[in-house]
């Protein structure tokens, strides 16, 4: 497709009445947070792999993989109701349902994150005969963090069922990577050094500030609300919270395990290469991430309201929008990969092929459309929990075996596989229960 033909399809759907229209002129603010995001979580990636060094890098890596993984089941899946529910009685005007969710929640995930915290790291110390001596302390620095990511995400995805976008996604996705770099710079200025342990010390430091500034900027917000008698609905949030649980634990199982599995098999230096692919990988997906967080309560909508052709058409647009810049970044790897990667620093060059089995695995999930979120806001969310839970045991499984047999590139090939056979099933439901077609991206 050349420019000027893009330039005309865009003027053409926003000039549209519809609902395709209506998410595409309200995906600036979501676009712009999405690529200043990825931009400085990028450059940050980059900055602390030639601050640290690859082996330093690879240990750095291992534990926030850990920190993160573990973070999400901390929150009991309370951060996919959050939105559901925050936005449900927002919209009746019902501030004591929203307090009262916002405090339980909260609660909640920072109590669970402690359990979890605990546990892992008696965990680590029980087994630490059996673990290479250079993980153990930046791990267990990590696994105190616990807590605190599973409060920013919890209370992040909560603002953004009040519709605050900005204040939502702004400190934590924006803020975090930013405190991290100027927390990092400070330490290797005083220190002359930047090691594993130091950087994962700083990346908790920064979500602690980022959570600090945008609970103090909601609080003034909420005004007198946020100190009205709350309400508590227990049962009925934890039952939704479930599936999302699963939901999430098994998405964070396909994007972190595989720099677990490739420390636990190989080296250090191995760590950092992958999880230098794995990240340069991830800004392929970025085009659906925009169109996605505003086109999937439109999903909701019009399944409730029956309107079937209008959420095919939604569909087949929002694929179409976002296939072909996902392209255009997969093709750039494939030219362009090596130098990409030696932005990280000598020697990360060895992570090409890896670099380009992720990206097709993106690539592949960029053709068939945003399958997952359709389902689950069409309330088929406990089918996407088995397949997606299913999905990441097969990575992991694989993932031991190819590691073991191939390094990183086995790794790559593991769930990049498990990542297309799931999105491949879901699709198979998403035609079979929905009637909602896949289709080829036109130009």
């Amino acid at each position: 497709m050349r420019v000027h033909q893009i330039a005309a399809r865009l003027r053409t759907l926003l000039g549209e009445e519809g609902d395709f229209a209506t998410v595409l002129r309200g995906a600036g603010l979501v676009v712009i947070i999405r690529v200043l995001a990825s931009a400085i979580g990028f450059a940050s990636v980059i900055l602390l792999a030639r601050w640290m060094g690859s082996a330093q890098y690879g240990l750095y890596s291992f534990a926030i993989a850990w920190m993160v993984l573990l973070a999400y089941p901390a929150t009991l899946g309370l951060h996919g109701a959050a939105v559901r529910f925050v936005a449900q009685y927002a919209a009746a005007d019902d501030w004591q349902h929203v307090i009262g969710f916002m405090k339980v929640s909260s609660w909640l995930a920072f109590g669970c994150g402690a359990l979890v915290a605990t546990l892992a790291i008696g965990a680590v110390l029980l087994f630490k005969s059996h673990i290479d001596p250079a993980y153990v302390e930046p791990t267990i620095v990590a696994l105190a963090g616990i807590p605190i990511v599973a409060l920013t995400i919890v209370r992040s995805e909560s603002i953004r069922g009040l519709g605050w976008l900005a204040l939502a996604w702004g400190p934590y996705q924006l803020g975090q990577p930013l405190f991290l770099l100027i927390v990092t710079a400070i330490i290797l200025a005083v220190a002359m050094q930047l090691t594993a342990t130091m950087a994962v010390g700083a990346s908790i430091v920064a979500y602690a500030a980022s959570l600090i500034v945008q609970w103090g900027i909601v609080h003034g917000r909420l005004g007198t609300r946020s100190s009205i008698e709350h309400r508590i609905q227990l049962g009925p949030w934890l039952g939704v919270a479930v599936s999302f649980f699963w939901i999430s634990l098994a998405n964070m199982t396909l994007l972190q395990a595989g720099v677990i599995v490739v420390g636990i098999f190989l080296k250090p230096h191995d760590v950092a290469i992958y999880s230098a692919a794995a990240a340069t990988s991830g800004l392929a997906a970025l085009p659906t991430y925009a169109a996605v967080a505003l086109g999937a309560p439109k999903f909701a909508a019009l399944h409730a309201q029956h309107r079937r052709p209008e959420l095919q058409a939604l569909f087949t647009n929002i694929v179409r929008l976002t296939f072909w810049p996902s392209l255009t970044i997969a093709i750039v790897f494939v030219v362009f990969g090596y130098l990409v990667l030696r932005l990280f620093g000598p020697g990360f060059e060895q992570g090409y092929a890896v670099l380009l089995i992720l990206t097709f695995g993106q690539l592949l999930s960029a053709f068939l459309g945003p399958v997952l979120n359709l389902l689950n806001m069409t309330g088929h969310h406990v089918l996407t929990a088995r397949v997606h839970t299913t999905s990441a045991i097969l990575g992991v499984l694989l993932g031991v075996v190819f590691t073991r047999m191939w390094g990183t590139v086995g790794t790559a090939v593991a769930f990049a596989a498990a990542m297309a056979l799931g999105n491949a099933c879901m699709t198979f439901f998403v035609v079979r229960t929905l009637e909602i077609y896949p289709s080829l991206p036109r130009g």
